[in-house]
C-alpha cells in the first residue's frame, strides 16, 4: 500500500495501467492476437491461420514501434503495417482494428486490490493519474477503467501513443510533470515494469511503489509458451493463474508459495484433467458423474465450477468410498484374486490389523491361529514374511474361515448397496466414476458389488492407469495422462512413479478416509477415520483448494476465442516438471512438511514429503541405490535442496560411483557366468 502519510507533501498518485490496475485473462499481451486470429478466421475475414495472423500482428507492432518516434506507436500505425502485410484495404484494416479493441474489452479484468489502492490515494487527497506505454487510445483505456470502477471525474490518462513519448524513455513522465506543473517528488508512481515504472521513474525523481505481482511468474510463462499448440487454452490458464494469485490473500511467505504453486502448477494440471473428463462424459452421453472420495473431492469442486461454463448437462456428485470400505463387500468367493488386497501391507503388519480388513478378530479364530503356530502373544507384533504366508494359506484353505469371511462380506455388501441406492447408482442410467488411479481396484470392487445385483456398471475415468497384475482390464475405463496397459501417454515423466505421489498429494481431501458405512434410520452414512484431516488442514490444504477453485472460476472458456478441447498435456507437464524437478528453496521449505499418507484405512501412517539426507544414506547408496529406498522422503529433489551442501555433494558422488560400478560389474558377472557354462559343457562332453 502506498505510504501517503509518510510523504505528506505529495499531491499526485500515478498508476501504470496494464498489469497494474487492469490485466488480461491470458498469459501475455501478445496472446490476444491468437484469440483475435481465431475470431477473424471464424468470420472468414482472413485467409491465413489464426497462428499466422498472430505472427503478422506481432511483426507489425515490432516494425511500427521501430519506425515511430520514441517507440510510441498507435494501433492505427500498427494496422497500417498489417494492411501492407496481408494486402488489405483501408476499410478492411479498420474493421480488424475495431475487432481487436472489442476483444481487448472482453478479456480485460480489474487487477484484484487495484480499486482499494486507488481509493486509498483518493482518501488521502491525492489526484489520480494513469500512465501507459500503450498503442490503445486514452478514450478506450478510460472506458475500461470506468467499466471496472477505477476511474473518477477529474482523473487524467496519459498514453504514449497520443503524446509520441514513452515512459520507457522517461519523456512521458516529464510530459506529465510539465502539464501538471508539479515537481517529481510530489508524485508517487505505482507500476509493474521493472525498468519503465521503477528504474526510470526513480531516475527522474518520482517516489516509486512497484507492483511486480502483476507480471507472469515462471509457471505462467511456461503455460503461455504453449499457446499455439493449445490454441489459446494454456494461455487462458496462465491468465487464470495470475488472477488467482492476485485474488487469494496470503498471510505468510509459506501461504504465498502454496498459493502460487497451486495457481501455476496444480490448478492447470487438475483442470486439464477435469475438462477431459467432462468432454468424454458428453461424448459417451453419460447422465451422471461420481467423483470418488477422497481424491475426487477437489476434482468434484472443479467440475462443479466448470460444468455451467461449458453448458454440459450431466449430474455431478461426490461418492464416498475407499479400498477398505469397498473391498470387503466386493468379496463373492474366496480365492487369491479377491483376497489379494488384504496383503497390501505397509508399516507395521500384525495379525490383528490384517484380520481387521475382513472384519475378523483373532479371538474368533484363536484355534485356527494356534494350529499354524501363531499364539495370542504374537497377535499384536510385527509379522515376518513366513507368518504372513501362513495366515494367507489359512484364509485360502480353511472352509470355516471362508464361510466367516463371506458372511462378513455379505453383511457389509447389504449396507453399501443401500448407500449406492440412496445415491441413485442402482438406476438404469449410464454413469461414470472418477478417480485418480492407479490400478482401478476400486472400480473392480464396485463392479463386483453391482454385478452381483445385476446393475449397470460405470465407465471409469482416471488420471493414470498402471498395469494391473491381475489383468489388463481394458473395458469400461480410460486414462487421461498415461496408460501403462496400452503404452500411452506420459508414463515415465518421473522416476519410480513419482507422479503418483504428487497427484495423490495434490488431490488430498479435508476429511479422513472412509472405513465403512452405517445405517442411521432410513439413511446410510459413511464412517470416516477422522471427520477432519487435521494434519493437512494445519499444513495449508485449504489454501491449495481455495486457489484451485479461484483459478477455475477465472478461467476463460469462450469457445469463440480458444479451443476448450485443446490438448494441454505438454504445457501442464512442463510446469509440473519445473516445480517438482527444479524447485526453489522457498518452495521446498513450504512443501517439505506436507503429510503424505502411506497405506490405507486404519493402518495408514504419515511421512513428510521431503526430509534432508544424512551421512548414513551415503553409505547405503552403494547398496543398489538403497539411499533412495531407505530415505523417508518422497521428493528427492526437494530433499537434496534441504541437505547441507557437503552431504549433498557426497551423496551425488556416491550415487554416481555406485551406478558406474553396477553398470561395470553386472556385464562382467554375466560374462563370467557364460564362460563357466561353456567350460562346464566342454568338460561334460
Amino acid at each position: 500500500m502506498i505510504s501517503y502519510r509518510a510523504k505528506s507533501m505529495q499531491r499526485i498518485a500515478s498508476f501504470d495501467v496494464f498489469d497494474t490496475v487492469i490485466t488480461r485473462a491470458v498469459g501475455t499481451p501478445s496472446a490476444v492476437f491468437l484469440l483475435l486470429g481465431r475470431i477473424l478466421k471464424n468470420m472468414s475475414l482472413i485467409g491465413c491461420t489464426p497462428e499466422a495472423f498472430a505472427c503478422v500482428r506481432i511483426d507489425a507492432e515490432r516494425r511500427a514501434t521501430k519506425n515511430a518516434e520514441d517507440g510510441a506507436v498507435s494501433l492505427r500505425q500498427i494496422y497500417a503495417e498489417v494492411q501492407t502485410s496481408l494486402g488489405l484495404t483501408e476499410e478492411y484494416s479498420l474493421r480488424l482494428m475495431n475487432l481487436e479493441c472489442e476483444l481487448e474489452a472482453k478479456v480485460i479484468r480489474a487487477v484484484p486490490g487495484a480499486r482499494d489502492r486507488i481509493q486509498n490515494a483518493r482518501n488521502h487527497g491525492r489526484r489520480v493519474l494513469f500512465l501507459s506505454d500503450m498503442y490503445l487510445s486514452s478514450a478506450f483505456i478510460q472506458k475500461q477503467l470506468s467499466r471496472h470502477g477505477l476511474w473518477m471525474d477529474g482523473d487524467e490518462c496519459y498514453v504514449s501513443c497520443e503524446y509520441g513519448k514513452s515512459k520507457r524513455s522517461g519523456k512521458l513522465f516529464r510530459e506529465l510533470l510539465c502539464r501538471e506543473g508539479v515537481p517529481p517528488e510530489s508524485i508517487v508512481h505505482c507500476g509493474n515494469h521493472p525498468d519503465a515504472d521503477v528504474q526510470i521513474a526513480k531516475h527522474i525523481g518520482l517516489h516509486v511503489e512497484p507492483f511486480l505481482d502483476g507480471n507472469p511468474n515462471r509457471y505462467e510463462l511456461i503455460l503461455d509458451s504453449h499457446i499455439r499448440e493449445t490454441e489459446g487454452l494454456s494461455s487462458a490458464m496462465a491468465g487464470a493463474s495470475k488472477l488467482a494469485r492476485l485474488t487469494v490473500p496470503a498471510k505468510s511467505l509459506k501461504e504465498e508459495i502454496l498459493r502460487d504453486v497451486a495457481a501455476g502448477v496444480i490448478a492447470p494440471l487438475l483442470v486439464g484433467y477435469v475438462l477431459w473428463i467432462l468432454r468424454r462424459a458428453q461424448q459417451l452421453r453419460l447422465k451422471r458423474l461420481c467423483f470418488v472420495s477422497r481424491d475426487g473431492q477437489i476434482l468434484f469442486g472443479i467440475a462443479r465450477r466448470l460444468i455451467n461454463k461449458l453448458n454440459i448437462a450431466c449430474k455431478l456428485q461426490y461418492l464416498y468410498g475407499s479400498r477398505q470400505s469397498w473391498n470387503l463387500p466386493a468379496i463373492t468367493r474366496i480365492d487369491q484374486e479377491q483376497l489379494a488386497w488384504i496383503w497390501d501391507l505397509t508399516g507395521f503388519p500384525t495379525v490383528r490389523n490384517v484380520l481387521s480388513r475382513v472384519c475378523i478378530k483373532p479371538e474368533e479364530i484363536k484355534e485356527n491361529l494356534n494350529s499354524i503356530g501363531i499364539t495370542e502373544k504374537r497377535w499384536s507384533v510385527n509379522l515376518p514374511g513366513k507368518e504372513i504366508s501362513a495366515i494367507s494359506d489359512l484364509l485360502l484353505e480353511d472352509r470355516r474361515l471362508h464361510e466367516l469371511i463371506l458372511q462378513r462380506a455379505s453383511q457389509k455388501r447389504s449396507v453399501i448397496l443401500k448407500y449406492l441406492s440412496q445415491e441413485g447408482l442402482l438406476d438404469t442410467v449410464d454413469w461414470g466414476m472418477v478417480d485418480v488411479g492407479w490400478l482401478g481396484s476400486l472400480q473392480d470392487s464396485l463392479e463386483r458389488i453391482l454385478t452381483a445385483e445385476g446393475k449397470k456398471l460405470p465407465h471409469g475415468f482416471y488420471f493414470g492407469l498402471r498395469k494391473n497384475p491381475l489383468g489388463n482390464q481394458l473395458d469400461r475405463r480410460e486414462a487421461y495422462f498415461f496408460d501403462e496397459r496400452l503404452g500411452l501417454g506420459f508414463v515415465d515423466i518421473f522416476p519410480r512413479y513419482g507422479l503418483l505421489k504428487w497427484m495423490e498429494a495434490f488431490c488430498s481431501a479435508d476429511h479422513g478416509t472412509v472405513v465403512g458405512f452405517e445405517e442411521e434410520g432410513k439413511e446410510v452414512r459413511p464412517v470416516l477415520k477422522e471427520n477432519g484431516n487435521q494434519p493437512l488442514l494445519e499444513w495449508g490444504l485449504l489454501m491449495i483448494q481455495k486457489t484451485v477453485y479461484c483459478f477455475t472460476e477465472n478461467l476463460l472458456l469462450d469457445s469463440r476465442l480458444i479451443n476448450v478441447d485443446a490438448d494441454v498435456h505438454n504445457a501442464t507437464a512442463e510446469a509440473l516438471k519445473a516445480f517438482c524437478l527444479k524447485p526453489s528453496l522457498p518452495e521446498v521449505k513450504a512443501f517439505a512438511d506436507f503429510p503424505v499418507e502411506i497405506g490405507f484405512g486404519k493402518d495408514s501412517y504419515m511421512v513428510h514429503l521431503a526430509e534432508r539426507y544424512r551421512w548414513k544414506h551415503i553409505v547405503n547408496s552403494f547398496r543398489a541405490s538403497k539411499a533412495m529406498h531407505d530415505h523417508p522422503a518422497i521428493w528427492h529433489e526437494g530433499a537434496l535442496l534441504l541437505t547441507p551442501p557437503l552431504v549433498r555433494l557426497a551423496l551425488k558422488t556416491a550415487l554416481f560411483v555406485s551406478h558406474t560400478l553396477r553398470c561395470t560389474i553386472r556385464p562382467l558377472k554375466h560374462l563370467i557366468r557364460r564362460k563357466v557354462l561353456i567350460l562346464a559343457k566342454q568338460i561334460i562332453c
